[in-house]
C-alpha cells in the first residue's frame, strides 16, 4: 500500500509507493544518510482519536493508550503512524538521495528539500 506524504507548512501531499520508499531509505542510508528518527507527533494523534461525542472514559483511556505508543515509539520511517520527519532530516535525506540513480521520482526529492513532513496513516 502506497505511503502518503504531507508537507506540514503547505499541507502538500504526495504518494510514494511502499517498495519505492523502502529503496529510497535504503539508498540514502547507503549514501550516507545519518537519519534522526521521526518523531512521534502525539498532539495530533490525540486530535485525530479524541471524540467529543463518545463517554469520557473512553477518551481517557485513548489518551493514555496513545501515550503508551509514544513512550515505545522508536522514530522508525516505516510505520504510517503520522509521525513527522523533521525539517533537518528531510534535508539530508534529499541530500543524500541527489544523483541516486534509484530515485526516478524527482517531485518526491522536491518535496522533500521542502522541509518537515508527515508520514500519514492510511
Amino acid at each position: 500500500m502506497a505511503y502518503l506524504f504531507e508537507q506540514l507548512e503547505t499541507h502538500r501531499t504526495i504518494t510514494c509507493e511502499e517498495d519505492e520508499w523502502l529503496l529510497f531509505l535504503a539508498a540514502a542510508r547507503s549514501n550516507g544518510w545519518d537519519e534522526e528518527g521521526t518523531r512521534y507527533d502525539f498532539p495530533y494523534q490525540v486530535e485525530e482519536e479524541f471524540d467529543s461525542m463518545t463517554d469520557y472514559l473512553y477518551n481517557l483511556w485513548m489518551i493514555l493508550h496513545l501515550s503508551k505508543e509514544m513512550f515505545a515509539w522508536d522514530g522508525n520511517y516505516t510505520e504510517k503512524r503520522n509521525q513527522i520527519v523533521s525539517d533537518s532530516d528531510a534535508y539530508y535525506l534529499a541530500q543524500a538521495l541527489t544523483g541516486a540513480r534509484q530515485l526516478k521520482d524527482r517531485d518526491l526529492l522536491e518535496f522533500m528539500e521542502a522541509g518537515a513532513f508527515r508520514i500519514c496513516a492510511t
